[in-house]
């Protein structure tokens, strides 16, 4: 596993002095990588390992009332692509001032897919041929906070062989597949479940642009065990307004419309402060199942991202 841990340069936050900071550098930052050596043209999965010392936490990609989510800059070589972050679920923080943050009491790995340029990507097959080895870099600006905040900024690289066959890295392959349960996915991807959502505009407390409403239950031919028993609900952040946090209530189906369903969810947001640009495309929720008192992901029952309609 070819990997750099490094210690980052850090900023103070927020104002104050730091109290209580035996160590000076507060978040550390590992590149992970599931291959050692790399396929032309084969994807591959890496992971950006954030990593708060104890009793500091780090934030969500929508981290409400909180501080700035990581942000990666990456410095590719020619030819080569990235996806888009993948987070884990978060928690919800109370933090001081009785701010509601959405982040992580422990380290996190934010999750990317590379992509190798092709043969044909490259300027010629004989040019791809001559590179032995290549190097990723990536600076990751960072936000941890315990009683005060601080920024920093970490620098990491990976080195790659390149082979005419991608090579597993044991040890990068068996940390990613660790947090395989903590990323939520798509509602289409989820199975046993009836999923529906409803935009009504103009609805909601004065000021608001609409209320989003989703409901979600159990279908007939899903046999695995009554789990979950809670759900908890995180809003993601809009560029221009702010999506309201939402309570989880019972939803009691229809059921000449929804024949066979049982007894389900539902939850409504309200779009506030909503700019000119704004259209229900734009909104986004995650769902995070839970055992009663016990914290999910619930194994069996992923995490569901949803995604509002254009």
């Amino acid at each position: 596993m070819l990997c750099l841990v490094l210690v980052p340069l850090t900023t103070q936050a927020q104002g104050g002095l730091l109290d209580d900071l035996e160590e000076d550098n507060p978040c550390s930052v590992e590149l992970i990588s599931t291959v050692s050596a790399f396929q032309a043209g084969v994807p591959f999965e890496v992971g950006v390992f954030v990593k708060p010392i104890k009793d500091w936490h780090g934030y969500w990609h929508s981290p409400r009332d909180g501080g700035d989510s990581p942000e990666v800059s990456w410095n590719l070589p020619k030819g080569w692509k990235v996806s888009e972050p993948k987070f884990p679920v978060p928690v919800r923080m109370v933090e001081t001032g009785n701010l509601i943050a959405y982040g992580y009491k422990n380290p996190f790995m934010i999750r990317y897919v590379l992509t190798p340029a092709s043969s044909e990507e490259a300027d010629s097959a004989e040019a791809l041929l001559e590179i032995e080895k290549i190097l990723i870099t990536a600076d990751v600006s960072w936000q941890v906070c315990k009683t005060t905040c601080i920024y920093g900024e970490s620098f990491v690289k990976l080195s790659l062989q390149k082979s005419s066959a991608a090579v597993v890295d044991s040890r990068g392959q068996k940390l990613l597949a660790i947090w395989n349960s903590r990323y939520p996915k798509p509602v289409d991807q989820i199975r046993g479940f009836h999923f529906e959502q409803e935009w009504r505009a103009g609805q909601g407390p004065e000021g608001s642009a609409g209320a989003w409403t989703l409901r979600w239950a159990r279908t007939k031919d899903d046999v695995r065990p009554a789990v979950p028993v809670n759900w908890r609900v995180f809003p993601h952040g809009l560029v221009a307004g702010i999506l309201s946090e939402g309570k989880v209530r019972p939803w009691n189906p229809n059921l000449e419309v929804h024949k066979g369903l049982k007894l389900g969810k539902q939850v409504t947001f309200f779009v506030m402060d909503a700019g000119s640009d704004f259209h229900p495309g734009q909104l986004g929720a995650t769902m995070v199942p839970s055992p009663g008192k016990a914290k999910g992901p619930v194994p069996g029952f992923p995490a569901v991202e949803w995604r509002g309609k254009p």
